[in-house]
């Protein structure tokens, strides 16, 4: 059983305070397994970047292992309750392995510290199902991360606001990827699927209540939503009409 983590002011787009009130409302979400780092682990952690050996991360290092076969076994999904450093795809977010959790869990608390202005919390982890994805491409720059179709949708409690693309083709072109414009454009296309993202959306924002924005990423299994957070705290695209005074995004999850 997790403890109970008080986080301040970004509380609510914390996973773990999200996801269990999907799942409530049975909407479609990856398989996930929370696991709280011990402080021995988290000694160990934060003295590894200083070269030093102070505590033992091993007990948390074979309880993801033990959690990745319980969702369906490798490759996992790996993040914190705020981010999965999938910029860095291979060597954060995507474990393949056993034997690659404990560099893969440097790699995303090392990425927690550096980010925000004051870095972000890392004691609550998740341990997810990799989801069956149907990528357009990958990012060589971003370690080989699967370029998918994705949407970020913009709801006001059941409202619907706006949605978007999750990927402007710069961020993509910034990670290597060469799509034509063809595949660009049908990665953007919501002509066929707009019904089921915008109902998707809206039972999620009714399901939790507040502004939110609902990362909802195509799969072989249909849609499935991956991710949410406080509408305030994401990114619109800067034609978006919404955009205005919104704040740049947190390190994405």
């Amino acid at each position: 059983m997790t403890a109970q983590i008080a986080y301040g002011r970004d509380a609510k787009t914390a996973l773990s305070y999200w996801l269990p009130r999907l799942e409530a409302a049975g909407l479609p979400v990856p398989r996930t397994v929370l696991v709280d780092m011990p402080q021995e682990a988290r000694d160990a952690m934060i003295a590894a970047f200083d070269d030093k050996d102070c505590g033992d991360p091993s007990l948390f290092f074979n309880e993801i292992a033990c959690v990745a076969n319980a969702v369906g076994g490798y490759p996992v999904f790996l993040r914190t309750d705020y981010t999965s450093a999938k910029h860095d795809w291979r060597r954060s977010c995507y474990v393949a392995s056993r034997e690659e959790i404990p560099s893969h869990v440097f790699t995303i608390v090392e990425h927690s510290e550096m980010a925000d202005m004051i870095g972000l919390d890392w004691r609550r982890w998740a341990v997810r199902e990799y989801l069956p994805v149907k990528p357009y491409g990958t990012c060589p720059l971003y370690r080989d991360m699967p370029i998918c179709k994705e949407f970020r949708c913009f709801v006001e409690d059941d409202e619907m606001l706006c949605i978007h693309s999750y990927w402007p083709r710069e961020s993509l072109e910034r990670g290597g990827a060469h799509l034509s414009d063809d595949q660009y454009r049908r990665l953007c296309d919501t002509e066929r699927d707009l019904p089921t993202l915008v109902r998707l959306a809206t039972k999620a924002g009714g399901a939790i209540g507040g502004s939110w924005s609902v990362d909802i990423l195509e799969t072989a299994r249909g849609w499935i939503i991956t991710d949410m957070a406080e509408a305030d705290r994401s990114f619109h695209w800067p034609d978006c009409p919404n955009a205005e005074g919104s704040e740049e995004p947190l390190p994405s999850c």
